[in-house]
């Protein structure tokens, strides 16, 4: 019996050694047919076997089977292959277009992946190749040019500086006009501060938290464009929605990936100077003069370039190390990236060290597990801007004295007495730090009980804390800080997130197929900001609040707190995968309405047909040679926005007073809102048609969307009488409304074995109009956006612009004629005018990609035509003399009438520095300019390393990258960059962005880099 167990055992162990032996190892790369470009996500699988795995973001996989198996090669969009194994261990495939399907997946609402196809609403897609050849740091300026409808701005030229973006307009008067960001399904934070620790907007503009996402780690961004296309995720994405996948793990055996970067910037353009007039005033030399309204140099005077003299060149670097892999049942990914980005001035940088692990994998044949976790550490050095006292003091510097003269014997500030600080004092002794501890967690569980059931539920949190501090050092000639001051914050941020979907799908009779989704989704969201600052420092070389006494301390804490619980449907039909019908509809119940008034519902229905097939299908077209491809789309959206938190009641300062009725008692605190109990949700309209159709093989593509939305019972912050006892509250009223058009174009251009010429071409036009405006109002004003000593401001106006220009203006009677005072001079008008729209009439993207041999070359041209900039820098230099507008100090007769005799004006006036600087600069509408730009947004040229030199090493892939940034710039616009936001991405409504207030400039550089994978 025993020898009978002991053969039995032999025989087995021997038969499995058999069927191990005769399993190999084959790898691969899966590209596609029509561009040779690699295909992340292939499914490659054994036939007849569960056995199965993805290929990775460069198109391989690894393995395992016997050579007498099939592998299939299936993906979206694409005809599924099968190869034989046989004696072969590289299997390398090259998948064809489904000209039924194409291969276009877009990732919806909650994760979902679903085929363009089946969509009846606008969204595009950016490439992960796309955005890292792009080369920026901040993910939101990545996208730059590359998506039809998409509006970005960058703030200014300083390393971790914020940039805005805006789909289709705004919908919001005074609220956030930027879209949701969502990664692996749940919402994440992409908010700006308006300001920090008490400072002013235009001082410090902070970071928005995009800037914290890895580029190198998104797989995939989709881009919901309208309310219908967002509508699932609720009321946070009113104003669309930015969807990323991550990279997971994928392709077999472990794979290793190594990328660097090395950049050189400098500045792009500085504003014209006039270097005939030197320091003085009212025409005279005088030595402690802080402007340049002086006599004219002589012949042999130096004349010193102290603005372009102040910028260097700055250094950058990033790494980034991924590991990745698969089995059958599992999969993961994992990475660590470091950032060291520098600036074009001393004492600033921007630091970002980021670190991430996805994972999931298949318990039995039902139920899948996974989950992630990045945790982000970001330390930002910047200095102070957007006045006289930051670093842009440059451009009041008079030029007969060399600014890099700046201390004394004694080692204090050397200043002009009545000037302002020096920006090289400046930026040794006026720092501004932050630094960021940032945690995003997910977790998810897949179960399919069924072969028509699935169960989703996911729970996740994204979790910050910011340390935020601002240093004056005594010597400084802000009167405010002359003894030095110190501002500091502390904010935590948190959003925590769980929603639950069950998905049934069913096919009845063969042709119709249907699905219906529905879920719960829970939000809560708490900020809680402590707030520090003092001032007359005991040691002046010590900056901290315990070196004040405590008469000069003031602390604060705010508290802001918001749940939002939402159920919602979602019901998808077609009939034989060519007309597509989508119900969509959610109801939210928000913390920050009042009960009663709190839960609303906001439905959405879309529809596509895919005319083609549906030709086909009638019998009507027989193939694809010329017309390949052709969908109309329609959809109707309506969805609804609650208010900001607490804003529904009264708070109360932490103060007394001794001037009431009761002594002891609060008192309102007159820098919230006033409550408004009565607040109601506003809701958004939206309707939108559109039409994809490509042709000659899918060689040619048009895409075409026409939209039009109206938001109404906006709420809004509004200035109120001081008898209230605040300055604003919230209120319904007033409409917005958007439309325009987008067409995005692609070609194939050439197309040969060894050369390949793809151009893609996207066009948005939109005007946002205000329909209404609560009460009497006739325009809506941002504080935040003020800028030349308040001669202009962001404002939407009744019947116009949301994005206009609110500024002073010449008086001019009903004839047009200037009304000039006694003295022969004209006056500024007592009432603000609407002087510009900073919204351009269209902007477009055009990319050029060339592929030869191992070679690559990508290039974007990004356009953008009308859209006023208000130069408040130029206006800074019309009052410190330095504006080539004040090259002419002669005389001037002004054409006009003398307003209180009505006789034709005839006196000749010196246009002399009073007039510069009390006249002329306090008006807004000569510094208005015609924003519109071409410009090289970026050029990147690739080489990959040759198979055959591969082979000899152990390497999967080695690249090596050069990209150019801005290199050039096409534009009227007289200032640095008219590509600006002045108060940065946070302030809400009209915005900040057209104004060029004293910001660190553009910059404009070059990057090198390599990329290999072992």
């Amino acid at each position: 019996m025993k020898k009978k167990l002991l053969f039995l055992f032999l025989g087995v162990c021997f038969f499995a050694g058999q069927v191990f032996a005769q399993q190999i190892t084959i790898s691969g790369k899966v590209t596609s047919a029509d561009d040779g470009t690699p295909l992340p996500g292939v499914s490659v699988k054994v036939k007849g076997s569960a056995a199965g795995i993805s290929t990775d973001t460069d198109g391989r996989y690894t393995i395992k089977a016997t050579s007498d198996q099939i592998l299939v090669f299936s993906y979206i969009g694409s005809i599924t292959e099968e190869r034989p194994i046989g004696d072969n261990k590289v299997i390398n495939v090259q998948l064809k277009q489904d000209a039924k399907t194409l291969n276009e997946v877009a990732v919806t609402a909650f994760g979902v992946k679903q085929e363009v196809r089946s969509l009846g609403f606008s969204t595009q897609n950016v490439k992960a190749k796309e955005i890292v050849d792009s080369q920026q740091p901040n993910l939101v300026n990545a996208m730059q040019g590359k998506v039809a409808g998409v509006q970005i701005t960058n703030s200014s030229g300083a390393p971790g500086s914020s940039a805005n973006i805006m789909i289709r307009g705004g919908s919001s008067l005074s609220g956030n006009n930027q879209p949701l960001f969502v990664v692996d399904g749940i919402p994440v934070d992409n908010t700006t501060p308006v300001s920090q620790a008490g400072l002013a907007a235009s001082t410090a503009p902070a970071s928005n938290r995009a800037i914290d996402i890895n580029p190198e780690d998104i797989e995939s961004l989709t881009v919901l464009k309208g309310p219908a296309a967002a509508a699932l995720y609720g009321i946070r994405a009113a104003s669309g929605a930015i969807v990323i996948t991550t990279k997971k793990g994928s392709g077999g055996a472990a794979k290793v990936t190594y990328q660097n970067t090395f950049s050189l910037d400098n500045v792009n353009r500085l504003p014209e100077l006039q270097g005939k007039y030197k320091q003085g005033e009212a025409g005279n030399f005088s030595a402690t003069a802080p402007n340049s309204w002086g006599p004219e140099f002589a012949a042999n005077e130096t004349v010193y370039d102290n603005l372009n003299n102040f910028f260097k060149t700055a250094f950058a670097q990033s790494h980034d190390l991924s590991v990745s892999g698969s089995s059958e049942r599992s999969t993961f990914y994992t990475s660590a990236s470091l950032l060291d980005q520098g600036s074009i001035v001393d004492n600033a940088d921007f630091r970002r060290k980021s670190f991430r692990v996805n994972a999931d994998t298949k318990i039995g044949e039902k139920l899948t597990v996974g989950g992630s976790a990045n945790y982000v550490r970001t330390d930002r050095t910047s200095v102070p801007q957007g006045s006289a006292n930051g670093t842009m003091g440059a451009l009041y510097w008079p030029r007969n004295d060399d600014m890099t003269n700046y201390l004394n014997p004694n080692g204090s500030q050397r200043v002009f007495p009545s000037g302002n600080d020096n920006p090289y004092w400046t930026i040794q002794n006026k720092p501004i730090t932050s630094g960021i501890n940032r945690f995003i967690g997910i977790a998810n569980i897949n179960y399919n009980p069924f072969s028509f059931l699935n169960l989703t539920y996911r729970l996740g949190t994204d979790l910050y804390t910011e340390n935020f501090k601002a240093v004056r050092m005594p010597g400084t000639l802000e009167t405010d800080a002359l003894k030095g001051a110190v501002a500091q914050n502390t904010n935590t941020n948190q959003i925590t997130t769980s929603t639950f979907i069950a998905t049934a799908k069913k096919t009845f009779w063969d042709d119709y197929n249907f699905s219906l989704a529905i879920g719960n989704n829970i939000e809560n969201t708490r900020i809680q900001t402590l707030t520090a600052n003092a001032i007359n420092f005991i040691d002046p070389t010590f900056p901290s609040i315990n070196n004040t006494v405590a008469t000069d301390r003031s602390v604060s804490e705010n508290l802001n707190r918001r749940r939002i619980v939402g159920v919602f449907g979602d019901f998808n039909f077609d009939w034989k995968n060519m007309i597509y019908v989508n119900l969509r509809a959610r109801n939210d119940w928000t913390s920050t309405i009042p009960v009663g008034d709190n839960a609303f519902f906001y439905p959405a229905i879309s529809t596509s047909v895919v005319l083609t097939d549906l030709l086909k299908e009638l019998k009507l077209k027989s193939d694809d040679q010329i017309f390949s491809y052709g969908k109309i789309r329609a959809a109707y959206s309506n969805v609804g926005k609650d208010a900001p938190p607490h804003v529904i009641t009264t708070s109360l300062a932490a103060v007394t007073n001794t001037f009431t009725i009761n002594p002891r008692g609060f008192i309102t605190n007159a820098n919230n809102p006033f409550g408004n109990p009565t607040l109601v949700p506003e809701f958004t309209r939206a309707f939108e048609v559109g039409a994809d159709l490509r042709f000659i093989k899918n060689r040619f593509g048009i895409d075409f969307t026409y939209y039009r939305s109206k938001s109404d019972n906006q709420i809004l912050a509004t200035r109120v009488p001081p008898s209230a006892g605040a300055f604003i509250t919230y209120l319904n009223g007033g409409a917005i409304q958007n439309k325009g058009i987008e067409f995005v174009l692609n070609a194939q251009a050439i197309v040969k074995k060894d050369f390949r010429w793809t151009i893609d071409i996207n066009f948005a036009h939109n005007k946002s109009i205000v329909k209404a405006l609560p009460g009497a109002l006739d325009r809506v004003e941002l504080s935040d956006a003020w800028v030349a000593a308040n001669a202009a401001q962001g404002a939407a106006f009744l019947n116009g612009s949301l994005f206009g220009i609110n500024g002073n203006v010449w008086k001019r009677n009903a004839q047009g004629q200037l009304l000039l005072s006694n003295t022969g001079y004209p006056q500024v008008q007592t009432a603000l005018a609407n002087i510009g729209d900073r919204n351009p009439d269209f902007t477009s993207g055009i990319t050029n990609t060339f592929n030869y041999k191992n070679f690559a070359l990508s290039f974007m041209v990004d356009v953008r035509v009308g859209g006023d900039v208000f130069n408040a820098t130029e206006n800074s230099l019309v009052r410190s003399g330095l504006s080539t507008k004040t090259l002419d100090r002669g005389s001037k007769v002004f054409d006009g009438i003398i307003e209180s005799t009505g006789l034709p004006n005839t006196l000749s006036v010196p246009l002399s520095q009073n007039y510069y600087q009390t006249i002329y600069a306090n008006q807004g509408y000569d510094f208005v300019e015609d924003g519109s730009w071409y410009r090289l947004r970026y050029a990147t040229l690739t080489y990959n390393m040759p198979n055959s030199f591969l082979a000899k090493t152990k390497l999967k892939g080695l690249a090596f990258t050069v990209t150019g940034r801005n290199l050039i710039l096409i534009t009227k616009y007289s200032g640095v960059d008219p590509e600006v936001s002045g108060s940065g991405a946070g302030v809400g409504g009209s915005g900040s962005f057209g104004f060029d207030n004293l910001g660190i400039p553009a910059t404009r550089g070059v990057d090198m880099g390599l990329r290999l994978t072992f």
